[in-house]
């Protein structure tokens, strides 16, 4: 699945329960300076890598 597969599912299902808005975090439980690949949550969905 590609990334803008990806954010359209994710808007797709957001409409449909009337979800306005998804916070999807950037650190581990542990406020790791670098992320493990398991927790790199806004890269596996739209694909960005950068920090900022």
């Amino acid at each position: 699945m590609t990334h803008l597969e990806k954010l359209h599912a994710i808007r797709s299902f957001m409409q449909e329960q009337n979800i306005d808005a998804y916070i999807i975090p950037s650190s581990d439980p542990h406020i790791s300076e670098y992320l493990p690949d398991h927790y790199k949550c806004i890269e596996w969905t739209s694909g960005f890598t950068g920090s900022a």
